[in-house]
């Protein structure tokens, strides 16, 4: 009985999360199951699909979620290309993300969108607003998180992108959530150069094993110089602080540092050093 059901509302897994409306709007849920999440959906698919904020709201509205999207038409100007593209997108990831049409721009010659990323304090500003695919990409980019967690979903688009990659290895949330905490910073300074990983260590502790990395801990830290190969560990007695990494990064750019999985100096170029 239970398995029909679900073939009648096309539920192909559970747990499936979705919220129906009266007017015939299914909300489905994509994000982890935590409580706060879940309670952040919800807002969002209860609300418009954009909100209007005039100057005095929109200071307050910026902080409803952790992702806020703001588009600023443009004073006295034709802004409908705009506008229908912005509330297209504002209607597709409404339950996502909370859209904003704010407070009009007068010493512009365009519309402005500005995206803000709450949780890792970073704002972003669109610089193509022509159409929804612009926007679009615009706003997945903001969006992304600058310490996201590997999952088996993203796994290939994190380790593809030809930076070397800083693996944090935690079993716990709370060792996830104060790792993320003080590195932060960190991961904004150096993300140009580097993208910053947290692994669960119940699930993905592959890594560990070449690196010389210490498997008996509840943590661990290994940089990967995507392009050759080469692993470094995290030195496992020294406290996990942010001067630290950093100072363990600076170690391995300038050289100073050999690889745990390849003989010494094979890292070494006659222009330099590129461990990182």
């Amino acid at each position: 009985m239970h398995r029909e059901f679900c073939q009648q509302l096309n539920i192909p897994s559970y747990p499936t999360i979705r919220i129906y409306h009266r007017d015939g709007r299914i909300d489905q849920y994509r994000g982890e199951h935590k409580a706060r999440e879940l309670a952040m959906f919800r807002n969002r698919v209860i609300r418009p699909s954009f909100l209007e904020a005039d100057a005095q709201l929109l200071e307050h509205f910026i902080l409803l979620d952790d992702v806020v999207i703001v588009m600023h038409p443009l004073a006295q100007s034709d802004n409908w290309n705009i506008y229908d593209c912005f509330t297209a997108l504002a209607a597709r990831y409404r339950d996502r993300f909370t859209f904003l049409i704010g407070p009009s721009v007068t010493e512009s010659r365009s519309a402005a969108v500005i995206c803000y990323n709450n949780l890792d304090d970073v704002k972003h500003v669109a610089t193509d607003t022509q159409t929804t695919q612009a926007l679009e990409d615009f706003v997945v980019l903001c969006a992304e998180p600058l310490i996201p967690e590997l999952t088996i979903i993203n796994k290939a688009e994190y380790i593809s992108t030809g930076k070397s990659v800083l693996h944090y290895f935690a079993s716990t949330e709370a060792e996830k959530e104060a790792y993320r905490a003080e590195i932060r910073p960190l991961a904004k300074k150096y993300s140009a150069k580097l993208k910053f990983i947290i692994r669960d260590l119940n699930e993905y502790s592959d890594l560990l094993g070449g690196s010389g990395g210490a498997t008996d801990s509840t943590t661990a830290l290994v940089l990967e110089n995507s392009a050759v190969g080469a692993l470094y560990p995290f030195p496992g007695s020294v406290k996990l602080m942010a001067d630290d990494v950093e100072r363990h990064l600076i170690d391995i750019s300038s050289g100073k540092l050999q690889p745990a999985n390849r003989s010494p100096g094979k890292e070494q170029h006659e222009s330099g050093h590129d461990e990182l």
